[in-house]
């Protein structure tokens, strides 16, 4: 890491941690949140990079979605493994009670984009490098469900 990159880690390490925190829990962030910057900043790419803040955060997501991806897999190989009284015993938890557990990933990134930073729509679009109209979709998405969980 040259100086220029160590910059910018310093500048947007904090803000991409809680990022990661949100969309993974606080137990797994560190892990996103490092094996994303590893990524982002060894990738061959990573020197043509215009908006470093939108790339770093896009790198996050990614390593959340594919952590998300592992997990899900994960559960279904021991779902089908285990016996059906443990796992009905094992679905008990605390994160369970979360209102945005439910939710996915792409969501629960927009509700904090959208709530926590306080950015609009075009803001979040350009930080997650999305088209405005899937930000559009997937806040709307997120907001409907949360009311649902909230009831």
């Amino acid at each position: 890491m040259d100086g220029r990159d160590e910059a910018i880690y310093r500048k947007h390490a904090d803000e991409l941690i809680r990022f990661a925190t949100t969309l993974v829990g606080a137990a797994s962030a560190e892990d996103v949140f490092s094996a994303a910057i590893l990524k982002a900043m060894t990738s061959p790419s990573w020197q043509s990079v215009i908006e470093h803040r939108a790339y770093l955060f896009r790198a996050v997501l990614n390593e959340a979605l594919g952590m998300k991806r592992s997990d899900r897999r994960r559960s279904l190989r021991e779902t089908t493994a285990a016996p059906r009284e443990v796992v009905e015993a094992s679905h008990v938890s605390l994160e369970v009670a979360d209102a945005m557990s439910p939710l996915s990933v792409r969501q629960r990134s927009v509700l904090y984009l959208a709530y926590w930073l306080d950015l609009t729509v075009d803001e979040i679009a350009g930080t997650l490098l999305l088209s405005r109209r899937s930000t559009e979709r997937a806040l709307t998405a997120a907001r409907t469900q949360l009311e649902e969980q909230l009831r």
